[in-house]
């Protein structure tokens, strides 16, 4: 059975497609990419940070454009820092405070952002979130020379990850809850008229650090389906961890301890 926001979401899909059928794919790719981005215009009010506070930081993107995201240094030379790409919604702030456990034990935390989003400029789109992207990882390689990335993607964001994963060479790429095909979450009348294809499948094929596949057996968004097909696409060394019970939004607070005993181990393999 379709629950009320599925069959909402349902309507608005069907409704844009309506439009493409009558006006065309060019007319109409401003209002699909309505339905793929949903970022929150507004600044979030300033934010009470359990820990260390973080350092706000603005990076300029490749066709001039000013971001703005949030950065824990880490706790001393070399540590890792991990790059994070939050989702469909929201802006820095928001993804800042959930991300936040990310940097309690002490390794560096970028968390990312996008144009449109929050009081970022621009319009969103898949070839300006990756211009977005990559211009947060140069930030990173300035502010940390040396410490090893952690390229970190949260739904949309994991497609980002992703993405420019093959040619920033990252230690680890961890995505959590990750469509396979943005495609496949789109009811089939728009499928073929989506402006923004992001492909996650043929993404991990380029990708050569292993991947750490984070995915709620509830997601409701993108369902657990998906993360058995992006392992078996992914590269040797890589693995999956199921979230049990978690659907799309879990909290990073209560999974943050397990991870950072992830990402201390020698690889994927001989980690708990």
């Amino acid at each position: 059975m379709t629950n009320p926001s599925q069959a909402s979401r349902n309507t608005g899909w069907a409704a844009v497609a309506l439009i493409a059928a009558l006006v065309g794919v060019s007319g109409c790719a401003y209002l699909l990419r309505q339905r793929i981005y949903l970022p929150d215009p507004l600044p979030a009010q300033a934010a009470v940070w359990p820990g260390r506070a973080p350092q706000l930081v603005s990076v300029t993107t490749s066709d001039g454009l000013a971001l703005e995201g949030y950065y824990w240094p880490p706790s001393a030379p070399g540590r890792d820092v991990i790059v994070f790409f939050h989702g469909n919604a929201g802006n820095a702030a928001v993804a800042a405070r959930r991300a936040e456990p990310l940097a309690r034990d002490g390794r560096g935390l970028l968390v990312a952002s996008y144009r449109g989003y929050g009081a970022n400029p621009g319009r969103p789109s898949r070839e300006g979130l990756l211009r977005d992207a990559s211009a947060f990882v140069a930030e990173v390689r300035s502010l940390a020379p040396g410490s090893p990335l952690i390229l970190f993607g949260y739904s949309l964001g994991a497609a980002v990850a992703l993405e420019i994963a093959p040619v920033e060479k990252p230690r680890l790429v961890v995505t959590l809850g990750a469509f396979a095909r943005i495609t496949d979450l789109a009811p089939w009348p728009v499928r073929g008229v989506l402006p923004d294809r992001f492909d996650n499948l043929a993404a991990l094929r380029r990708v050569t650090a292993p991947v750490l596949i984070l995915h709620g057996t509830h997601d409701e968004v993108a369902p657990f389906a998906h993360a058995a097909r992006l392992l078996a696409a992914a590269p040797p060394g890589s693995r999956m961890i199921p979230l049990q019970g978690a659907d799309h939004h879990p909290d990073l607070a209560v999974i943050a301890e397990r991870l950072s005993a992830v990402f201390d181990a020698a690889s994927l393999d001989q980690a708990p």
